[in-house]
């Protein structure tokens, strides 16, 4: 229930939208019950105002009741998107740092999940949950005054029964539903994860013959989520029904009463006969908490989740004001002492590295995979931070820098070419949002694509598909360099600037390098002599120690 209750303080930035939703929700019933009570005095000739003026106050009430109702759900909606909204930019804000060291142990359909299927489940808190039980709450209280007036008795056993209505049978449904509502939430979570597998491994999975293997997984995924949602059918329609037989008792107990009331109170039958409806109208309160309470065990099942990630501690963090340095002029980066091993690990990535590079110094880092050159480069960019040792950029130590000043004096040209969704310009604008169509034109032309560019219909408005697939690997790669440019940082890292392409465009990719590594404090990691034949030093690391120095070549 914690995790709920932490969500929901999140929520009071749009408190006035909910306040606003309540109170139209309460009017709405309120205005019901007044409506058949009304209409109850009518019919049984007791209104005291005459029949017309009673008509013309239902046919107000008939407006009044729509017109808050119809605001009750706009308002109460707003409010639900307004917070599911802020909700997604707080989980999203609080998974960011958490990538990509932390979130590499979630799957990519399990994190869409939560970002969306679970932060969906929670909109039941406030819409299905909070407001009805408020709007229940205030609607017994009224109608304990209303019935109190013509006997006591049925009072207490109208709202005992009310109570039971809207207290006992929903607690019984949330204690059926609890476990099948978590179970619904993982299926659910199970299901996405393995449609978006499938999705992106098609042509891996086509190719070595595991489709079949691979609809085998969704379709138990499917059946555990369809086998959840028969039984939490199954106890909304066992609730709904517990719900109406005690409404339908709380009737009986009306009209055993008024059996009495009318043979010692002037105009009983037509008293009782108000009652009734305006009991009838008032269960209608209570009639949504059962389902409501029902999935409370799934939306606490979606909070926990959501909550496992918002929560989780950041691999680094930045430095505290009083620490914190602003990033220097100079280039120069030093590795002192340093060693890292990864969480899940029993042997250490990297042992007692000391490295230097000068502003403006070249450095080339080879070696079997596995050896630590990528963790070298997660450690420069602070994705991690050394167990011992320290890393330091211009002397200033990387740990008093936050992350956003150093990653501005850093341009990486991966290994694995990240292309998003979008447009060319679109994946372009990642490294310069500011820049315009001009910018983006002489980037690609220094990057070799000049001539890709021009033949394209759409130019930059072409799309590239997920995950690029309508360019090429070196294409992709050379979009990745045009990044790099248009950043314009004065130090680069380059993981494996070349690997996965072919001599001719090898060299091409090479060949665009030159101009950009001028000037610039670069360190390049490859296992090819050819991206590592610009580097003033080349440095090898095995098992994660540096267990060779050359000046010229890799040995």
């Amino acid at each position: 229930m914690s995790d709920l209750i932490a969500l929901l303080a999140l929520a009071r930035r749009r408190a006035g939208w909910l306040a606003l939703g309540t109170a139209f929700a309460v009017t709405a019933t309120i205005t019901g019950i007044v409506l058949m009570g009304l209409a109850g005095g009518l019919v049984a000739g007791a209104s005291t105002g005459g029949a017309l003026t009673a008509i013309v106050w239902l046919r107000a009430l008939v407006v009044a009741r729509t017109a808050a109702r119809y605001l009750e759900r706009l308002t109460t909606h707003e409010a639900t998107f307004r917070v599911l909204a802020d909700l997604r930019l707080w989980f999203f804000e609080r998974a960011i740092p958490l990538a990509p060291a932390r979130l590499g142990g979630w799957r990519g359909g399990d994190l869409m999940a939560r970002l969306v299927s679970d932060i969906d489940a929670l909109d039941g808190l406030y819409l299905r949950l909070v407001t009805p039980t408020l709007v229940a709450m205030l609607t017994a209280l009224g109608l304990a005054v209303v019935l109190g007036s013509l006997s006591p008795v049925v009072a207490i056993v109208v709202i005992g029964l009310m109570a039971f209505a809207g207290i006992g049978v929903p607690a019984l449904a949330e204690r059926a539903g609890r476990r099948t509502g978590g179970e619904q939430v993982e299926a659910s979570a199970r299901l996405r994860v393995a449609l978006v597998d499938m999705v992106q491994g098609m042509a891996d999975l086509s190719a070595n013959q595991a489709l079949d293997r691979q609809a085998v997984v969704i379709a138990e995924a499917e059946a555990a989520h369809e086998s959840a949602l028969r039984r939490q059918a199954v106890i909304a329609a066992f609730s709904g029904a517990a719900s109406q037989i005690v409404a339908q008792l709380a009737l009986v107990a009306i009209v055993l009463g008024g059996a009495v009331l009318s043979t010692t109170v002037a105009g009983g039958g037509s008293l009782i006969a108000v009652a009734v409806l305006v009991t009838l109208a008032a269960f209608e309160a209570v009639a949504p908490l059962p389902l409501a309470w029902q999935l409370l065990g799934r939306t606490k099942a979606a909070a926990r989740r959501v909550r496992e990630i918002a929560d989780a501690t950041p691999p680094v963090l930045d430095p505290p004001a009083e620490r914190r340095r602003d990033a220097p002029s100079s280039t120069a980066l030093v590795l002192e002492g340093v060693s890292f091993r990864y969480p899940d690990s029993d042997a250490a990535a990297l042992s007692g590295i000391d490295l230097s590079v000068p502003d403006g110094g070249k450095l080339g880092v080879s070696g079997p995979s596995g050896a630590g050159k990528s963790t070298l480069l997660s450690l420069l960019l602070r994705f991690h931070d050394p167990d011992v040792g320290r890393l330091t950029l211009g002397g200033v130590d990387l740990r008093d820098l936050t992350v956003a000043d150093l990653h501005g004096r850093i341009g990486v040209l991966s290994q694995a070419t990240a292309i998003l969704v979008g447009s060319l310009r679109d994946n372009l604008a990642i490294a310069a949002p500011d820049a315009d169509d001009k910018n983006f034109l002489q980037a690609l032309e220094r990057a070799g694509l000049g001539a890709f560019v021009a033949a394209l219909p759409d130019g930059l408005d072409t799309w590239l598909g997920e995950a690029g697939v309508a360019v090429s690997g070196g294409e992709a790669r050379r979009i990745a360099l045009a990044r790099v440019l248009l950043k314009d940082a004065p130090i680069l890292l380059l993981d494996e600037p070349t690997e996965g392409l072919d001599a001719e465009t090898e060299r091409a990719v090479l060949d665009a390098l030159q101009p950009l590594i001028a000037g610039r404090t670069v360190i390049t990691i490859s296992h090819r002599p050819a991206a590592l034949s610009a580097m003033d030093r080349v440095v090898r690391l095995e098992g994660g120690r540096l267990i060779e120095v050359a000046s010229t070549a890799v040995r």
